[in-house]
C-alpha cells in the first residue's frame, strides 16, 4: 500500500454520513449505473445498523475514501445465508457457517487498484474479526483480481460454480479459516466488533 493511505474502522454513524461517498466507490469499482449505486446506498448501507456484528473499514488517502470493506455476523435466517447455507452443507462445508462472518463488499476505486489497498483492507478486517470463519461470494472467473487477492490471503473455494436463482453467471463461494487464536481483550474474552 502507498505510504499516503491509511485504513481505519468506521462506526455506523460515519458509514451513514459517508453513504454517498461509499456508494460512489461502489459505483466506480463496478462500473454500474447511478440507479444501482443509489440502491446500494439506500438498502445495503442504510440497513447496516440492523445487522449483528457489522464491521466497516475504509482506506483513505487524506480525507478521501479510496476503498472499503464491510460485512457482519453470518446470520442463518438472513437472505444470503438462506441461499448459500444448503449449498455449503451439500458440499460438506456446513461447519464453515458456525462462528462465521459474512464479507459483503470489498471495493477499491479503479485508479487506486494495484496499490495494495484491497490487501490492506482485507488483512485489517481478518485481524480484527473474532470469528473462526469468513465467508464470501465472488465471480467464478478464474482471472478475477478479487479472487486472486482472496486466495493469496488464505481463502479457499468451498462451492465453485454456485448458481444464484435468476442469475446466469455462476459464482464461487469462498471461505477463510482462522488458524490463530481470535483477538481478545485484556480479560481474555473475545473482542466485540
Amino acid at each position: 500500500m502507498t505510504a499516503r493511505a491509511t485504513v481505519r474502522a468506521l462506526d455506523t454513524a460515519e458509514v451513514l454520513r459517508r453513504a454517498d461517498e461509499l456508494a460512489d466507490v461502489y459505483q466506480r469499482a463496478f462500473g454500474c449505473s447511478a440507479a444501482r449505486r443509489d440502491h446500494f446506498r439506500d438498502t445495503r448501507l442504510a440497513y447496516l445498523p440492523l445487522y449483528d456484528g457489522a464491521v466497516t473499514l475504509a482506506a483513505f488517502e487524506g480525507e478521501t475514501v479510496v476503498g472499503f470493506v464491510y460485512g457482519f455476523d453470518y446470520q442463518p435466517d438472513h437472505w444470503w445465508p438462506r441461499l448459500v447455507g444448503p449449498a455449503l452443507a451439500e458440499a460438506g462445508h456446513a461447519s464453515w457457517t458456525h462462528d462465521a462472518f459474512e464479507l459483503n463488499e470489498l471495493e477499491v476505486l479503479p485508479e487506486h487498484q494495484g496499490r495494495g489497498h484491497g490487501t490492506a483492507l482485507l488483512r485489517a478486517l481478518l485481524e480484527r474479526l473474532p470469528h473462526r470463519h469468513t465467508l464470501l461470494s465472488t465471480t467464478a472467473d478464474p482471472a478475477d483480481r478479487a479472487k486472486v487477492l482472496y486466495r493469496r490471503l488464505g481463502f479457499v473455494d468451498l462451492v465453485p460454480g454456485f448458481r444464484y436463482p435468476g442469475v446466469a453467471e455462476p459464482a464461487n463461494l469462498m471461505g477463510h479459516r482462522r488458524v490463530t487464536p481470535a483477538p481478545s481483550g485484556q480479560d481474555g474474552q473475545r473482542v466485540q466488533t
